[in-house]
């Protein structure tokens, strides 16, 4: 909006230097960083809307370290994120890229950033890296986590509250399934907006690993770690919504060797909340530069129990106390009986390398509706608790206060903060 630049530029509202305020010398810098999504939608700027990006950009300003008149031409900072997130996605381990104007106490500077940001977004450290260095392209691979109630991965679909514990047959059965995603794979049907032979729907999984089970009060949960170079735009949930859906007996067995042709077929997408994005890694920057004597490496090990701190008290309790209030995943799981499971005819079009635009809009339309479905069960489910909480408030003085969450991933460039940026089809 016309007001994003007059706000950057507001000495009152952002606290920015006077003009008399003398400002270091710009050089390229990392900034390790984590944030909780809940919130927020998305990592990107997004003009109008309340983004981690939007946070970060104001405190940075604040504390000097951008001046105001660069806050809305980013690209004069050749500010770059490694990897985009959308609504309500959080980030445990995420690298940014830009011209910074600090001063040698980089340790005094972090604490004052920290000291700009709200508590859902903390910096661990900021390092100098090359001149070129842009966080995206130098991302060698990214982890995602996903964390998921066990019981949507019960056999039947009977066993799906909280007091379900996973059996280790099942659990072995999980780990087994998802194997088959490893590889280079065609994920045109994991995700939208895309012909079934758009090149960029090939993208290669490294390795899927699952934890063994963690109990959070009375829920259950397997933390699902999925590395790969990249990831396109819905995949990791469509993955997971896959894996729940043969497991349950929802879909046929066959189901998964279909939905890897080229011909649309219908696969179920998983519940946002508990993806985070767990790690980014610079193996590819820290191999080149890392050695040279003067560049620190980019990696993540001084800095895990900070990481392992915030992502306890700030990401995973948020995951949990959403879960317990909204039951998202129990929602979630009483839509899959509406899923056909199709595998559509191929069109001409298709052959002439057009996409399926019918079934696109079709599955698009179900998901939607899906969403849209769950999204207002939950809220029911929530004024349903908030009414026997208000009348427990009226006896003992106790509230509990809950919000909707939502989801996604993925990936764009910064250009400026007059620009609103929306990409919805894919991430790295």
């Amino acid at each position: 909006s016309s007001g994003i630049n007059a706000e950057y530029g507001s000495e009152t509202a952002l606290g920015t230097a006077p003009k008399i305020f003398k400002y270091p010398t710009k050089k390229k810098y990392a900034i390790m960083m984590g944030f909780c999504g809940d919130g927020y939608r998305g990592m990107a700027l997004n003009v109008g809307v309340e983004t981690i990006e939007e946070e970060l950009i104001k405190a940075l300003v604040k504390c000097h370290f951008i001046k105001p008149e660069n806050a809305g031409e980013l690209s004069k900072m050749y500010f770059q994120r490694a990897s985009r997130t959308d609504k309500g996605v959080s980030a445990a381990r995420q690298v940014v890229s830009s011209n910074l104007n600090l001063g040698p106490d980089i340790p005094s500077a972090v604490k004052q950033l920290n000291q700009a940001l709200p508590e859902k977004i903390v910096v661990y450290d900021m390092i100098k890296a090359t001149k070129n260095f842009d966080s995206h392209k130098f991302a060698s691979s990214r982890v995602y986590e996903y964390n998921c109630p066990t019981f949507a991965m019960a056999p039947t679909l009977g066993d799906t509250w909280s007091g379900y514990r996973i059996s280790p047959e099942v659990l072995e059965k999980v780990r087994n399934f998802l194997q088959h995603f490893v590889g280079t794979k065609n994920y045109y049907n994991y995700t939208s907006n895309k012909s079934n032979t758009d090149p960029s729907c090939m993208r290669f999984i490294r390795s899927i690993t699952v934890s063994d089970p963690i109990v959070v009060e009375d829920i259950e949960y397997i933390r699902i770690l999925l590395h790969g170079d990249s990831f396109i735009y819905h995949q990791i949930r469509k993955i997971v919504g896959m894996t729940i859906a043969v497991l349950r007996n929802v879909a046929p067995a066959d189901h998964l060797k279909k939905s890897f042709s080229k011909e649309r077929t219908d696969v179920p997408l998983a519940p946002g909340l508990g993806l985070v994005l767990d790690e980014v890694r610079m193996t590819r920057y820290n191999k080149k530069f890392g050695e040279d004597g003067i560049h620190k490496p980019l990696v993540w090990e001084p800095y895990e129990e900070k990481v392992t701190e915030f992502k306890m008290n700030h990401i995973l309790s948020v995951i949990h106390k959403k879960e317990k209030a909204e039951s998202t995943m129990f929602q979630w799981l009483q839509t899959l009986k509406k899923h056909t499971f199709y595998t559509g005819d191929v069109l001409p079009s298709i052959l002439m390398g057009g996409g399926d635009q019918k079934s696109e809009t079709n599955e698009k339309s179900t998901e939607e509706q899906t969403e849209k479905q769950t999204e207002k069960q939950a809220e029911k489910q929530t004024e349903k608790q908030a009414g026997i909480e208000n009348k427990t408030e009226e006896k003992s003085s106790i509230s509990d206060q809950t919000e909707k969450e939502s989801d996604g991933n993925g990936r764009h460039s910064v250009s400026g903060l007059k620009e609103s940026i929306h990409d919805a089809q894919s991430f790295d």
